[in-house]
């Protein structure tokens, strides 16, 4: 198991999404301020269009087109600073190559990788020592019994209740109280909850199967306990 203290069943939950502090400062080119001083009111309208679709898109766990992600994005690093294998790219979950080479050894289920060429705002240089890819997780499941975590607007909650309860917020340092549905132990080895977003789960052989290659850092994993509240 991932956890050598607890052998209890677990899902883990990558927190970096959910923390405006680890945001890297990554854009794609035609969100720019560059790119849209350069064209059309029109050709801005459809960029400012592409940041509202992408955006909410990837949180309910639609698949992305090519159009809506883009290729070239700014990333004004230096590819001797070696960033983790996950960063939470501009609010975008993103991994490197070598992350994406160990995540492909398990069940991703309808997950894509948007290949992505992260480069200085100049577009002189390559950014990263390695490639990197938004990750699009496209398996929807609702795990959680949120419902019983708390009153709309309880301060100790690990999820605040917005919409109605159509969706829920998760509170930066609360994950690790979420309770998930023992059917979490079956079926793919990544998926989302479009009900909780900015949270991604990961089953216990794929966080194994990170922290073994090496390529844990970066996502922020918090051990989440399997069962009913």
């Amino acid at each position: 198991m991932a956890s050598e203290a607890n052998s209890d069943p677990c899902v883990w939950i990558s927190t970096t999404v959910n923390n405006i502090n680890e945001v890297q400062g990554t854009i794609r080119r035609e969100f720019g301020k560059t790119w849209r001083a350069e064209h059309s009111p029109e050709d801005v309208e459809w960029s400012k269009r592409m940041v509202r679709e992408s955006d909410l898109g990837w949180k309910r766990g639609d698949i992305l087109t090519k159009e809506q992600v883009g290729d070239v994005w700014y990333f004004n690093t230096h590819p001797e600073y070696t960033e983790p294998p996950f960063i939470n790219g501009g609010g975008y979950p993103l991994v490197s190559e070598s992350a994406k080479a160990v995540l492909e050894q398990f069940d991703l289920g309808e997950t894509v990788f948007h290949p992505l060429t992260l480069m200085d705002s100049g577009e002189t240089r390559l950014s990263t020592p390695e490639p990197y890819y938004l990750l699009n997780v496209g398996n929807k499941r609702s795990m959680g019994n949120y419902e019983a975590l708390g009153p709309e607007g309880e301060v100790n909650a690990p999820l605040v209740s917005i919409a109605n309860g159509v969706v829920y917020l998760p509170s930066h340092y609360k994950e690790a109280q979420l309770v998930v549905n023992p059917d979490a132990l079956t079926g793919p080895d990544i998926w989302l909850d479009p009900k909780v977003p900015s949270l991604l789960f990961l089953s216990d052989q794929l966080v194994t199967g990170l922290k073994e290659a090496g390529m844990d850092k970066g996502w922020g994993l918090v051990r989440c306990a399997v069962g009913t509240l």
